[in-house]
């Protein structure tokens, strides 16, 4: 039934739902030059459903057909906003908007220090602007990237489920995605470039300056920048703050641009910014950017909703060092300001995730009811030279598009919550990867992948030995005499508490090869390396993951008990191959001990990078040899020797009687919980 399943959740994109909404279409223009005014927000004010225009002004809104009652209304930077009900609109519409005009009133800031009191003001307004408890919100996100001759390359698109935390905190919301596609638009790059650079859905929260409180508005960085009022413009008919800014001379800014703030609210509502050129010597500057970069420009905008001002639009555009441009279009396309509850952890999307669709043909329809972002020039006419050949394989090669879907297979099956390596209970075979290319369901190959898995822990070992008293001797070689020697007392414990290290390969998202490593660190030596193999189940594969993880390992432990302190007036002696020279000596008594080791470890995956675990193992002893450890003291470079019972040279008493027998019975369990970094 999975395997059904999965096939009829590929399918099913591929239709057209029936859903009730109503579409306008039209174009914005200047009033005064009669030229199109491009990236113009036009929406209705419920739950701030909107669009923008494209660079040609032209527009294409859809919206669900209970809002028929509601007012249309276009807005943009330094524009009278337009409104009309929506019910009074034909389409195609053509929407004439009137230039306000930028002004320097005689009653301005002047001093700069003034200047900054309106960032500052504005900043300690951000919790009255802003929306102080989590936002559910759905967006459009566009990423293209272009050669050095800016021809396009590919775009990827998505509607996305997004979930933005409180801008009374730092910490990044999550996104998922509703529909994506991948479309190849000149197929010129080697397929795994094209298929594994698509991670531009963070977007909305990146790119928010205002929740990650840039640098330019950071009261700390003031004395880095330069503030100027370059004037006074228009939004949404309440008047707006245009203030400048750029690196202080000896300061130490990054950036350059401008910020607008309405000047009643003291809300930011827009601001245009890049890095400097040597702001861009910083390789990881995220959440802005993470690499080398010739350039970076960006421009982020807010709409107001109600009483609050919500993150509506950004654009981020980079130039890379061969001379081609990439960039990331987020669009908010609704807003649910009642209730918000976090993307279901199946559905979210990581940072590096890519989209999965990929396709030959660019299909006018594929979005559907919803809204997105128009096409810029170079990318409406990259899809129209595409739309023009005549055939699809005389522009995509076919071994090229089976490249580029062989290089996805893994990423699908795991975006699908399908574990790799499973078989279809009905027929016994292993799972095929479905996959959808220009219309037609195929099914693919699996991947054969390799994580690095560390796990860090801590624990106890039930490991119980009793009270005694026991004597160390260390003989000469040639003659029963005692080189070093001590008596003391060893008192009883139940268990010993350990802090462990294990480095996993797993492969295929199945099975494993396990390095461990366990240490305790209390007056006994405790030295455990163990080896084996393991299998991964994910109990939950359609929830947040829960992996069962049985294992067997062969295990190795040093483990002794320190007896006391031996006086060294001997002087340099041989023990275990190692000249021990120090005036004190601590004498230990124990055992080396091989196991097989079988275990159960259960975990929860608290994030795609990190999982919490307990793990419980039994220890099966198959061989045990008695050794007296030696560990010198009181020198900077200090010598460890440990030597067999089996030689001639060692006395060991308990109770003033001959001894060699266990400090403890090793058939025991041992429990630990920690973390996984993955």
């Amino acid at each position: 039934m999975r395997l059904t399943s999965t096939i009829f959740l590929l399918v099913a994109t591929l239709s057209l739902h029936a859903q009730h909404f109503l579409t306008i279409t039209g174009t914005i223009v200047d009033q005064k030059t009669g030229q199109p005014v491009g990236y113009a927000h036009v929406g209705i004010p419920e739950n701030g459903i909107g669009t923008i225009s494209g660079f040609d002004g032209e527009f294409i809104l859809k919206i669900p057909d209970y809002y028929r009652n509601s007012t249309l209304t276009v807005s943009f930077i330094g524009y009278q906003t337009y409104r009309k009900p929506v019910g009074q609109i034909e389409s195609p519409v053509r929407i004439l908007l009137k230039q306000v005009a930028t002004s320097l009133p005689e009653v301005v800031v002047r001093d700069e220090s003034g200047i900054e009191d309106i960032i500052r003001r504005a900043v300690a307004n951000i919790p009255k602007n802003y929306p102080t408890r989590s936002t559910s919100m759905t967006g459009f996100y566009r990423e293209s990237k272009t050669d050095a001759k800016q021809e396009y390359q590919y775009l990827a698109e998505g509607v996305l489920d997004i979930y933005k935390t409180s801008y009374n905190n730092k910490k990044e919301g999550q996104t998922g995605l509703i529909q994506g596609r991948q479309v190849v638009l000149n197929p010129t790059d080697s397929p795994e470039e094209v298929a594994s650079i698509s991670s531009g859905h963070l977007s909305p929260h990146r790119f928010d300056f205002v929740k990650h409180r840039e640098e330019f508005i950071d009261e700390a960085n003031f004395d880095d920048y330069q503030y100027w009022i370059e004037g006074i413009t228009s939004y949404d008919d309440k008047p707006v703050y245009i203030i400048g800014f750029d690196r202080a001379e000896g300061g130490s800014g990054r950036m350059t641009g401008k910020v607008y703030i309405d000047t009643l609210s003291y809300a930011f509502i827009r601001a245009e910014f890049e890095i400097r050129p040597e702001g861009l010597k910083k390789i990881n500057d995220y959440p802005l950017y993470v690499g080398s970069w010739n350039a970076n420009r960006y421009v982020a905008n807010y709409r107001k909703i109600g009483d609050k001002w919500y993150f509506s639009s950004a654009l981020r555009e980079g130039e890379r060092p061969n001379g081609g441009l990439f960039s990331n279009d987020i669009l908010i396309t609704e807003v649910d300001t009642k209730k918000s509850k976090p993307v279901p952890y199946g559905e979210r999307l990581e940072r590096g995730a890519p989209f999965l669709t990929i396709t030959g043909q660019y299909d006018d329809n594929f979005w559907r009811e919803y809204n997105t972002a128009p096409l810029n020039s170079g990318q409406k006419e990259s899809v129209l030279q595409m739309k023009t050949q005549e055939k699809a394989a005389e522009v995509f090669d076919a071994d090229f598009m089976a490249a580029l879907q062989a290089r996805r297979d893994s990423i699908r099956l795991e975006a699908l919550r399908t574990e790799l390596g499973e078989v279809d209970p009905e027929t016994g075979e292993p799972i095929e990867l479905p996959q959808v290319n220009n219309g037609v369901l195929e099914v693919q190959k699996r991947k054969f992948g390799v994580q690095l898995q560390m796990h860090l822990g801590a624990g106890a070992h039930l490991l119980s030995s009793e009270a005694a008293t026991l004597g160390l001797t260390r003989l000469q070689k040639d003659e029963p005499l005692p080189i070093i020697s001590t008596t003391g007392e060893v008192p009883a414990r139940e268990y010993e508490a350990l802090l462990n290290w294990d480095l996993s390969l797993l492969f295929n998202r199945r099975w494993f090869i396990r390095w461990g490593i366990t240490r305790e660190f209390y007056n006994s030596i405790y030295r455990e390396h163990s080896f084996g193999l393991g299998w991964q189940f994910n109990l939950t594969p359609d929830k947040r993951p829960f992996f069962l993880r049985p294992s067997i390992q062969h295990s190795r432990l040093d483990y002794a008990r320190k007896v006391g302190v031996a006086e060294n007036d001997f002087g340099k002696f041989k023990a275990g191959g190692e000249k021990l020279r120090s005036d004190e000596i601590t004498m230990y008594y124990g055992s080396r001990v091989h196991f097989f080791k079988p275990s159960l470890e259960m975990a929860l995956e608290l994030n795609p990078d990190l999982d919490l675990f307990i793990r419980g193992s039994y220890l099966l002893p198959f061989a045990d040899n008695r050794h007296l450890y030696l560990r010198e003291k009181g020198r900077v470079f200090r010598r460890k020797a440990r030597t067999s019972l089996d030689n001639d040279h060692n006395l060991v008493e308990r109770d003033d009687a001959p001894f060699n027998g266990k400090l403890a019975d090793y058939q025991s369990f041992l429990i630990s919980i920690g973390v996984v970094f993955k």
